[in-house]
């Protein structure tokens, strides 16, 4: 799953992370948006969501005020993070994630003032530095058009999250590898969440999907 503080209701509803654990393995969480945002549920999320058998990770929204402000959202995206508990070593954590979209301009897609490959370059390397860790990247083709103006090189070696609700997502232009997390739907339903969620699956078993995140061993029977 991936969950911000629309999964929490019109009302405010906290989730049942007890619940929301009984049928999938892992979930990233909304922290942070360019340089001063913060998810308001981040924090108590990470916590309950940290206490069930979920593997977990935070995710920054990537949204650019300056053409330089690459080192400011990592900075922001860190301090939010780390003062959650997550520092991306700990066991049960996996690598943190850059969220980079196209955006919405009257009913079209664009590419983000301030955004282009120097940039997310820039990002990638802050926050690699920041947790000493590799982050996964979700994206999808329209960015990468828009943006990048259609070669993805800059993404090689870095996991890909991409989203695709009708089939399986094809390779970035430029990476040389398919994807890693598959959003494949957002109206999923999940027992302990109010509405509807966006679901994903991870390409590989449960058992390299908990090495990732620090675990060694067999995964526990369901």
């Amino acid at each position: 799953m991936d969950t911000s503080e629309f999964n929490h209701g019109h009302g405010g509803e906290p989730i049942n992370w007890e619940r929301a654990a009984g049928d999938n393995a892992f979930v990233f969480m909304k922290a942070t948006q360019g340089t001063r945002y913060k998810d308001p549920w981040f924090a108590e999320d990470f916590a309950a969501a940290s206490r069930t058998s979920l593997l977990r990770a935070p995710y920054h929204f990537f949204d650019p005020q300056s053409p330089y402000d690459a080192g400011a959202q990592a900075r922001h995206f860190a301090r939010t993070a780390r003062a959650a508990g997550y520092t991306g070593q700990k066991p049960g954590e996996l690598p943190p994630v850059l969220d980079i979209e196209s955006a919405l301009v009257n009913h079209r897609a664009a590419c983000p003032p301030h955004t282009d490959a120097r940039q997310v370059a820039a990002l990638l390397r802050h926050i690699e530095a920041e947790f000493g860790v590799r982050p996964v990247v979700y994206t999808n083709h329209s960015f990468v058009t828009l943006c990048l103006a259609g070669d993805a090189r800059i993404l090689k070696g870095y996991q890909q999250w991409l989203p695709a609700y009708q089939s399986e997502p094809p390779r970035l232009p430029g990476t040389g590898r398919d994807w890693a997390f598959w959003q494949y739907t957002d109206r999923a339903r999940v027992p302990g969440i109010p509405g509807p969620v966006d679901r994903s699956v991870y390409h590989g078993s449960l058992q390299e999907l908990r090495s990732m995140a620090g675990i060694r061993g067999n995964p526990p029977e369901r």
